[in-house]
C-alpha cells in the first residue's frame, strides 16, 4: 500500500516501533559508510567530481592557501556531478615600456578593455603577468632587460574579469623582492589570485586556489627561465623554479589533483621567438598531465605555437604575448583561448585571433584577412602535434567526436 495512502490497519505497537527504529539506523549507517567509501580522492590524470559549495557563483571564490602545498589542498570533498568547466586565457601582461605610456594616458583598465569580454565570463580567467606591478624596489642592473609596470594595471586586470596570474618567470624579481611583494598585496587586494612566487619557497609552491560553480581549480605555476637569484628558497622570496627537482614538481601536482577538481599548470619555458615547443618540452608536459593535470599552458617565447590534445588533456605551449609592446608582425600575433572541460573526455575550445595594436601593444580581435593569417599560423603548428583545428568563421575551434 502507498504510504501516501490512510491505512485501515492497526497502529504499531512500541515493540513494532522499536524494531523499525533500529532498522533505520541500521540502514542509514550502511548508507554513510558506503557513500564515504565510493567518495575517494580521483587518479591522477583523470578528474573526477567534487561538490559545489555555489549554486550559481559569477565568480569564483580565491582561497587563500597556506605555506607548503599539503597544508594548502586539506579541504576534503564530496562526490557530485559538476557542470563544464570553462577557463579564458591570454600570454604575457606586461605593464611597462609602451603600455606603461599607454597606461599613464588612459589608465589601468584600457590595456585589456577591447578583450575584456572575452575574459570576465568563464569560470577562471588567467593571463602570466610578465612584470611586477608596483612603485617599490630597487633595480637589478645587472640584468640588461627590466621591467616595473604601473601599479594602476592591477585593478584593470580586475576589471577585465582577471582571476588568476602567474608570476613565475623571469621579470618577476627586476626590481627585488620588494617589488614582488608589494606585487602580490596588491593583487591580493583587488581580488587577483597569484601562483608560482612569493615569500619563500613554500609560499611560492602553493597553488592558487578557486572555488567555482564548477568546483574547486587549483593553479600552479612554474618557471624554466631562471635568472640569477630569482628561485625561491626556504629563507628567501621568488620564482618556484622547475629544476633543478622536477619530481617535486610532479608531487606537486599529483598533491593537487588529489583534493583539486581541476588542475591548470602554468610553464614559462622555452626557446624565444621559436613556433614550436622542443622534445623535452613536450615530454616534460606529458609528465605533468601524467601526474594529474588537466590543462597546461605555456608561455615566455613571445609568439603562439601549437596546441595539443594528450590524455584528453590540453596542452598549450605558447599563448604569446597578450599585452606587449613589439617589433614584428608574428610578436604583435595572440589568441584568447576558451576552453570548456569535462569531467571525462577530451575538452572543447576555441580560440579567437587578436592582435597587439601598435605602438603600444594593446590587444584587440580581428577579423577577415588579419585572423587568416593568425589562426592559418597556429593550425599549421597544431596539426605538427596531431590537433586538428576546424574553422567557423573568424574563430578556430576543437570539438571532441
Amino acid at each position: 500500500m502507498s504510504p501516501s495512502r490512510r491505512s485501515r490497519r492497526r497502529l504499531p505497537h512500541r515493540s513494532d516501533l522499536l524494531v523499525i527504529g533500529v532498522w533505520v539506523v541500521a540502514l542509514v549507517l550502511v548508507a554513510v559508510l558506503a557513500a564515504d567509501a565510493l567518495g575517494g580522492r580521483r587518479t591522477a590524470g583523470a578528474p573526477t567530481s567534487t561538490a559545489s559549495t555555489a549554486e550559481a557563483a559569477a565568480q569564483p571564490v580565491t582561497t587563500q592557501v597556506a605555506a607548503t602545498p599539503s597544508t594548502a589542498l586539506a579541504a576534503t570533498t564530496t562526490s557530485t556531478t559538476l557542470p563544464p568547466f570553462t577557463l579564458a586565457a591570454g600570454g604575457d601582461v606586461l605593464g611597462d615600456r609602451q603600455v606603461g605610456v599607454y597606461i599613464d594616458k588612459h589608465g589601468g583598465a584600457a590595456p585589456l578593455a577591447k578583450v575584456a569580454h572575452l575574459l570576465s565570463d568563464a569560470h577562471v580567467a588567467f593571463v602570466n603577468l610578465e612584470s611586477p606591478l608596483s612603485d617599490k624596489g630597487t633595480r637589478k642592473t645587472e640584468k640588461d632587460v627590466t621591467f616595473r609596470g604601473r601599479v594602476a594595471l592591477v585593478d584593470g586586470l580586475a576589471s577585465a574579469g582577471i582571476d588568476v596570474v602567474s608570476l613565475a618567470n623571469n621579470h618577476a624579481l627586476d626590481w627585488g623582492s620588494a617589488a614582488l611583494l608589494d606585487t602580490i598585496d596588491r593583487l591580493t587586494a583587488a581580488g587577483v589570485a597569484s601562483s608560482g612566487a612569493g615569500v619563500d619557497l613554500a609560499a611560492a609552491r602553493a597553488p592558487a586556489l578557486l572555488d567555482t560553480p564548477a568546483g574547486k581549480v587549483a593553479v600552479l605555476a612554474y618557471t624554466s627561465i631562471l635568472p640569477e637569484g630569482f628561485a625561491a628558497g626556504a629563507d628567501r622570496a621568488g620564482v618556484n623554479p622547475t629544476r633543478p627537482d622536477q619530481e617535486r614538481l610532479l608531487a606537486d601536482v599529483n598533491t593537487a589533483n588529489e583534493t583539486a577538481d581541476w588542475v591548470v599548470v602554468s610553464l614559462h619555458w622555452g626557446v624565444e621567438y621559436e613556433g614550436y615547443a622542443n622534445a623535452s618540452q613536450r615530454e616534460f608536459a606529458h609528465a605533468i598531465v601524467d601526474a594529474g593535470a588537466d590543462l597546461v599552458l605555456g608561455h615566455h617565447p613571445h609568439v603562439l605555437q601549437g596546441f595539443e590534445i594528450y590524455r584528453d588533456k590540453l596542452i598549450a605551449y605558447s599563448l604569446g604575448d597578450f599585452v606587449f609592446d613589439h617589433y614584428s608582425r608574428v610578436t604583435g600575433e595572440a589568441v584568447v583561448l576558451r576552453v570548456e572541460m569535462l569531467q571525462s573526455g577530451p575538452p572543447s575550445f576555441t580560440l579567437v585571433p587578436v592582435y597587439l595594436a601598435d605602438p603600444y601593444g594593446i590587444p584587440a580581435v580581428v577579423t577577415g584577412a588579419e585572423a587568416d593569417v593568425i589562426l592559418d599560423r597556429v593550425a599549421g603548428f597544431s596539426e605538427r602535434l596531431g590537433l586538428q583545428l576546424e574553422r567557423d568563421g573568424d574563430v578556430s575551434r576543437f570539438t571532441p567526436r
